[in-house]
């Protein structure tokens, strides 16, 4: 498991606010979920996305809790972000995300990536 403490964890700066920027996906009128997940996976496949971090451990213990209340993002480390979300899609086909997770979990989590850019 990965130490979620350290800052070399992280991906680079410019992935992150390349990935934040897809929070304005959810202002569009013609909002298409199943386009969103497509280009998060794709940009976190073709950035390595935290391809070297195991933490599936913490998404175990402290993800769910993220499943369960979005509201929790609002504050959340950055590093649970990139954790988070590198393990929805390290673990999960693109139909099966669609289908089992909310959209309002990714503006959520989109939306606090925003801070960090």
């Amino acid at each position: 498991m990965s130490n979620l403490h350290q800052l070399n964890i992280l991906p680079e700066q410019r992935t992150i606010n390349l990935i934040a920027s897809y929070s304005n996906d959810f202002e569009r009128d013609n909002f298409d979920y199943h386009q969103l997940l497509e280009k998060l996976h794709s940009t976190m496949s073709r950035n390595h996305f935290m391809d070297q971090q195991d933490n599936a451990a913490w998404m175990n213990h402290r993800g769910n809790d993220y499943l369960a209340n979005p509201k929790l993002f609002a504050h959340a480390p950055l590093t649970y972000l990139c954790a988070f979300l590198s393990e929805i899609f390290k673990n999960n086909q693109l139909d099966d995300i669609e289908k089992n997770i909310e959209p309002n979990i990714f503006e959520a989590i989109l939306k606090r990536l925003n801070d960090f850019k």
